[in-house]
């Protein structure tokens, strides 16, 4: 974001010193920072499979339950993690979080929080101490949220069709940078150089829903890297081995993909873009919903638009319509206020100016008064500085637990020793708090209000 705001401003950014500054307190938040570090294995333990785990998951059963090992329990400061032979549950990788569900050991019931992955490669399953003294080779049954896991699955195949229709409404040049696909939200970094325009939003989100209404079958199949079909695109970040996954919608979006999808894109129900944005030069960011989180957004904007249909008594289809109107009547009716608020602001200055004090030659006017804001106080002042000519002009005013005082003087006072900013630099130390400016003009103030009329007075 500073390099975009830089660069729109034909400044540029220090990256190589940033970086050099960053990685310095990397090394001093390394230092401080305390990590709770999952131990894969104890050293020189023969007995603990170090291979990583076998995936299970991209078919589940209807109730998301399969059956497996236990290989291990790895001891956290707050949690345990379960090693399984084989897992069902979908580690956090590629954008993608990680499946949550329980698991039954031996009569003991734990939930899985989250599903994560050691260097190793091995499927680390976060549950609590419970599970702490389980026998290694016991056979559990686990089950897998499917709810959890379908609205990932929801989010995930809609950040695939969202790829691929700003590919088709920006151009090719977009490339993926960055991804998250959660059960509320989904989140798609890319590569393009300027921003989407309203009407390029549309066509995006009506490309993908359309899509969405098709129906379309979504389907994988395990190729060689070198053999993958033409056009497949790979994620950034991705380190691709000899087989990879190829995840194919209706054969218009195809890319490189280890997580899991909806079996057809009807399942998504729905995609709506919430957010886009630049994240740094070069670089933007699209946000959406889909499926039940979609749903809700949905819902919530239909109740909003009764709600306010409601209020200002019109139908949905007469809302855009009798807003219109409002905000015009509004604009109006502002317009006429101001100008009453300037009437009687002409008519206030013109009473405070007829009380003005003469010392040496100078009208003096020093007076507390009420104003809706600092802004109309300092209007005041300056119209009753016009009416008197040569003299002082202070006003104090309240506005919440604050007082505002400001300060006007002419050039004969100033000449005569009135300077406005040492005026209001004493009076607001007297309020407890700070001020100043320059000799003809000054505003500052405190929090004690209760001393206003007293420093008003000791001008």
């Amino acid at each position: 974001m500073t390099q975009l705001l830089a660069g729109e401003r034909g400044l540029s950014v220090d990256s190589q010193g940033f970086e050099k500054a960053m990685e310095s307190q990397r090394d001093l938040s390394r230092a401080a920072q305390v990590k709770e570090v999952v131990v894969a294995a104890t050293e020189g333990s023969a007995a603990v499979d170090q291979r990583a785990t076998p995936f299970t998951g991209y078919t589940l059963s209807p109730t998301g339950a399969s059956h497996t090992t236990l290989l291990e329990v790895i001891k956290a400061e707050k949690d345990a993690y379960l090693v399984f032979n084989e897992s069902p549950f979908y580690a956090e990788m590629g954008g993608q979080v990680g499946d949550r569900g329980q698991a039954l050991i031996g009569g003991t019931r734990l939930a899985i929080s989250d599903t994560v992955k050691d260097k190793a490669g091995r499927h680390l399953h976060k549950t609590t101490h419970a599970a702490l003294g389980l026998a290694p080779g016991s056979p559990v049954e686990v089950q897998v949220d499917l709810t959890h896991r379908r609205a990932i699955q929801r989010h995930h195949t809609a950040t695939h069709l969202l790829h691929w229709a700003l590919r088709k409404v920006l151009g090719t040049h977009v490339r993926q940078a960055g991804s998250y696909n959660g059960t509320e939200r989904l989140r798609f970094d890319f590569a393009h150089f300027e921003a989407i325009t309203p009407a390029q939003l549309r066509e995006i989100e009506a490309l993908v829903n359309e899509r969405v209404l098709e129906n379309a079958p979504v389907t994988s199949t395990e190729v060689e890297f070198d053999k993958k079909p033409e056009g497949t695109l790979a994620f950034f970040g991705e380190k691709y081995g000899r087989l990879v996954r190829v995840v194919d919608i209706g054969g218009y979006s195809r890319e490189l993909c280890g997580g899991t999808h909806v079996p057809s894109t009807g399942e998504i129900g729905f995609v709506k873009v919430v957010h886009e944005g630049a994240i740094s030069a070069g670089t933007r960011r699209i946000e959406a919903v889909a499926g039940e989180a979609a749903h809700r957004q949905a819902l919530h904007a239909f109740m909003l638009v009764d709600f306010v249909g409601h209020r200002i008594g019109s139908s949905a289809a007469q809302i855009e319509e009798r807003l219109e109107a409002l905000l015009m009547e509004k604009a109006d009716v502002e317009k006429k206020l101001r100008g009453f608020e300037q009437k009687a602001a002409a008519g206030l200055a013109q009473d405070l100016a007829a009380k003005a004090v003469e010392r040496a030659g100078l009208k003096i006017v020093s007076q507390a008064v009420t104003v809706e804001s600092p802004e109309a106080l300092r209007a005041l002042g300056s119209q009753i500085l016009s009416k008197i000519g040569d003299g002082v002009v202070v006003l104090g005013a309240s506005f919440g637990d604050k007082a505002t005082i400001v300060a006007f003087a002419s050039p004969a006072a100033i000449k005569a020793g009135y300077q406005a900013g040492k005026v209001v630099s004493t009076l607001s130390a007297t309020l407890g708090g700070k001020g100043g400016g320059k000799p003809d003009f000054a505003m500052g103030g405190g929090h004690e209000v209760s001393r206003l009329a007293e420093a008003l007075g000791s001008v």
